[in-house]
């Protein structure tokens, strides 16, 4: 079994190294060829068996004949006029105008002896024949093939018999045997041609297949490909076509998003610095004269002797600390609110929302519902700080009046709808822009988390942002964690 097996897979490493082309055509001519010679062998065959048997009728046929002209002649008894009239009738029947070859006619006695016979040579001693009947057998003689027709003479005085050569069969099978072969060569020529031009039309299409699909494993996907026919290999070149459209739609989208990526880390880096820069200029304008007033107002103290006086000092004291500490809150606030972390998304909002209708004055209507007590972490930070942008948007670029916020659980998911009654923009000229980090930004944190974004904006009426971001359970017991932004 593992010999069989290891040949095996030899042959089929053989075959399927070959091109299609090659298999194409050495199917076709093997095909060809295998049924040239079934059909050459089994034609032969039928045409010799059928030669041969009209070649016995005809030999039985002829020796009735010959029994008649030779029937006066026996019973005259001279063999050398019987031997004379058997050569007559042998070079007439073996001439042109008949399709016989005779080799030998003779004519025995009672006892077997050869009366009279044509051939220099003895025919092959046979059995004799039953009265008046006829027997015809194959033989092989010093003539060759021959088929001998024996009949029993009138009265029982001896038999005839007729030796019909075979040779004119021999001739007729090979004829038609050439010819078959002729016929066999010109198919197989035909054949040749038409599995050259069969392959032809299944290989180019698939070459041209190859050589796109190289040109796309090098990254260029504008190739495209002919569609040669309405058949499968036709489908297969539009579903390449297909194919590489997406490709390169997707290398298309890829690009813009590593763009708007690299913009958008860029402009969070920008951000992140100039917020760095106003907490410190915030510091040093703010809390650090306030400690420095501090700290005179205290060496004044130290240096007071009147208790009034000290006594004011230090409600002035109180006053600067109380101050200081309002501002070192809102900056904190302003960083990453704690009620966030200690009471959750909702109150976090709440708060924000009231802070940012006093500071804008747009009104802004909240509503939440099917959200539980809490949601992950990570969701309601990406939650409070998309509406945070969203809502910083509108009050730098869309002049809006109101605004919408709805926050609602579904099931699997968390759905958030922006809107506002703003001036409104191109949608799909402000994604790509370099400008609008905000958009880009909440994209990228909803991305992050595995939902989506949908914005739906017309100049002059208003703008909608749908977001959809899949619910991730949380246990009753866990308790938040700090996020780092």
């Amino acid at each position: 079994m593992i010999w069989h097996t290891h040949w095996f897979q030899r042959f089929w490493d053989v075959v399927g190294a070959a091109s299609v082309r090659v298999k194409v055509m050495g199917i076709v001519i093997g095909v060809i060829v295998l049924l040239g010679l079934f059909v050459g062998m089994q034609m032969r065959g039928v045409l010799y068996n059928t030669l041969e048997t009209a070649l016995m009728r005809q030999g039985i046929d002829l020796a009735h004949f010959v029994l008649e002209r030779v029937d006066r002649t026996v019973e005259a008894g001279d063999p050398q006029a019987l031997r004379d009239e058997l050569l007559g009738l042998q070079d007439h029947y073996s001439g042109n105008g008949h399709n016989t070859l005779i080799d030998y006619v003779l004519v025995t006695g009672n006892e077997g002896e050869i009366i009279a016979t044509t051939a220099d040579q003895a025919a092959p001693v046979l059995p004799p024949v039953a009265p008046d009947t006829m027997r015809a057998r194959n033989l092989v003689t010093v003539w060759g093939d021959v088929i001998d027709v024996a009949a029993a003479l009138p009265g029982g005085a001896g038999e005839l018999r007729i030796g019909l050569g075979e040779d004119n069969i021999e001739q007729i099978v090979q004829v038609v045997t050439t010819q078959i072969v002729t016929i066999t060569l010109a198919m197989i020529a035909v054949g040749f041609a038409a599995a050259a031009f069969l392959t032809w039309i299944l290989t180019r299409p698939i070459s041209s297949l190859v050589e796109a699909t190289r040109t796309v494993e090098a990254g260029d996907y504008s190739v495209r490909v002919p569609r040669w026919a309405k058949d499968e290999i036709g489908e297969l070149a539009e579903a390449f076509n297909a194919m590489t459209r997406s490709l390169a739609q997707a290398e298309r989208e890829r690009r813009e998003r590593d763009h708007l990526r690299a913009n958008y880390i860029r402009g969070v880096i920008t951000a992140q610095e100039d917020e760095r820069k106003r907490i410190a200029r915030e510091l040093h304008d703010s809390t650090s004269q306030a400690l420095t007033s501090l700290l005179v107002s205290l060496r004044q103290l130290e240096q007071t002797q009147d208790a009034r006086l000290a006594q004011q000092r230090i409600g002035e004291i109180r006053s600067v600390v109380n101050n200081t500490l309002d501002e070192v809150h809102a900056l904190a606030w302003q960083l990453r609110p704690t009620v966030l972390d200690d009471l959750g998304l909702t109150a976090a909002l709440q708060r924000y929302i009231e802070d940012y209708q006093r500071r804008f004055n747009v009104q802004v209507d909240f509503v939440f519902r099917h959200l539980g007590e809490r949601l992950p972490v990570e969701l309601e930070t990406t939650l409070y700080r998309v509406i945070q942008e969203g809502l910083t948007n509108i009050a730098r670029h869309a002049s809006a009046r109101n605004a919408s916020i709805l926050l609602e659980g579904r099931p699997g998911c968390v759905r958030l709808i922006v809107e506002d009654n703003g001036v409104g923009f191109d949608a799909g000229k402000q994604m790509v822009s370099q400008k609008n980090l905000g958009l880009q930004g909440i994209r990228e944190r909803v991305t992050l988390l595995g939902g989506s974004l949908t914005i739906e904006s017309q100049p002059g009426q208003g703008t909608s942002l749908f977001v959809e971001i899949p619910l991730i359970p949380v246990a009753p017991d866990a308790q938040p964690k700090e996020v780092k932004e």
